[in-house]
């Protein structure tokens, strides 16, 4: 089975980084394709949407959404990272009244600049600004990464206690709200720092529609983990839809493949296609001709007819240690390769055509260095060493992963078997 592919929106807590996130997605999931849409602050929590397998290739349609926060801001110190994990700067003893901040708020909306804190992600030369800043090597805010956002709500929500408040911000990408919160200290004449910070949305995805990790971890126990997964189209409804139902069987086939095909429609506009209702992927329409440029369907369709023919060669014998002896190939070209996974084939040998499960990748169990395509061959048990194999694949059984143990592994070979010999039966290779 391929693993879960789509979006999952993670509640992260305060003090976890965006990447520990992903790791531990990653582990969740059991899925090396891991990928978040945007970096939340360390110190912040809320809204943290990641991607799983193919869906990572959504980054660009997804980063680029309305992001929306709730901070405290605070009035009367400034912090060298302008948020409550600094080093304070500056101080002052003026108390700010709710009126007195609620008139300034108005001036920050719309189009605004913004020199982002030196204590950041961003890169100076290839290294990143915070570490610079840690170093000492950076000390100031630098002007050359200056950038314009788009402030499009900034609410006063309320008082927290003396020169402190909650406000409301809806914002466009790459907002630094810990940096928005020491403008307005400047701007109302009080050194200010962000007290702390929660997102509450990041495009479509929701803070009522946020899973915590060890929430995650539970639903794996229960085998509930899918349901808490958006899948790819779903997660991009923002881009227009086109439903495809009445070209040609050969259109088709070349749409699938990648080639473009003559169809009328809007020009230049990323489309969500479906093909008989099925989700394909993103494509464009130009000069009117459709191409499918991100495809996102079931990968059988394109793995349909693919084959690979080598030779045998001596290896590393893992697979017969696990009961499950494979032939090793080599002498292929590696553009004839599928991707990454494990798949469910047909391998003829001496004109015998086998049922077959056929692993291309690295071999994480083991700890692979080098991309391996191997072959467990169902129902032989001679030497085929030295000799032709062809293996044609049939489907796509699963994704890449790390056991824990040569056990499991070998329990997961058992399954893949049993379900290759399956599809082997009902395909054109018995016939």
């Amino acid at each position: 089975m391929v693993g879960i592919e789509g979006v999952v929106c993670v509640l992260k807590p305060p003090g976890m980084s965006s990447s520990d996130a992903v790791t531990d997605i990653r582990r969740v999931f059991n899925e090396k394709r891991v990928g978040h849409t945007g970096t939340l602050d360390p110190a912040a929590a809320g809204v943290l949407p990641v991607c799983l397998g193919r869906a990572a290739r959504l980054f660009d349609f997804l980063v680029d959404k309305q992001k929306e926060y709730i901070a405290e801001i605070v009035f009367g110190a400034a912090t060298d990272t302008e948020d409550a994990t600094g080093k304070v700067i500056e101080t002052s003893e003026r108390r700010i009244s709710k009126e007195e901040l609620a008139d300034v708020l108005s001036g920050f909306t719309g189009r605004i600049d913004q020199t982002p804190p030196i204590y950041s992600a961003l890169n100076l030369n290839g290294v990143k600004l915070y570490k610079l800043a840690r170093s000492g090597e950076v000390k100031d805010a630098l002007e050359s990464k200056k950038r314009s956002v788009d402030i499009f709500e900034l609410e006063l929500i309320g008082e927290t206690g003396e020169n402190r408040f909650l406000i409301r911000i809806v914002c466009s990408k790459g907002t630094y709200i810990r940096t928005l919160c020491r403008d307005i200290g400047v701007r109302i004449g009080c050194p200010a720092y962000m007290g702390f910070l929660l997102r509450t949305r990041s495009g479509s995805f929701t803070l009522d529609k946020a899973y915590s990790i060890a929430e995650l971890a539970e639903m794996k126990e229960n085998g509930t983990l899918s349901s808490a997964v958006v899948p790819m189209d779903r997660a991009i409804e923002h881009v227009p839809e086109l439903r495809i139902s009445d070209i040609s069987r050969k259109n088709e086939q070349l749409l699938i493949h990648g080639a473009p095909i003559a169809y009328p429609g809007p020009e230049g506009k990323p489309m969500r296609i479906y093909l008989h209702d099925e989700f394909m992927g993103i494509g464009e329409i130009r000069d009117s001709m459709l191409r499918i440029t991100v495809w996102l369907g079931d990968e059988a369709y394109q793995i349909k007819g693919m084959k690979i023919s080598g030779t045998v060669i001596e290896h590393n014998h893992i697979g017969r240690k696990l009961g499950f002896p494979t032939a090793n190939i080599t002498g292929f070209k590696k553009q004839e390769l599928p991707s990454e996974g494990v798949y469910a084939t047909a391998s003829e040998l001496d004109g015998t055509v086998y049922p077959s499960v056929t692993s291309i990748g690295f071999n994480p169990t083991f700890g692979g260095k080098e991309l391996t395509v191997e072959t467990h061959i169902i129902g032989f048990d001679g030497d085929c060493r030295g000799k032709q194999l062809t293996v044609r694949f049939i489907k796509k059984l699963r994704g890449m992963i790390r056991f824990d143990s040569a056990k499991e592994l070998s329990d997961r070979i058992a399954l893949d078997a049993e379900e290759a010999k399956k599809l082997f039966a009902d395909s054109k290779y018995t016939e």
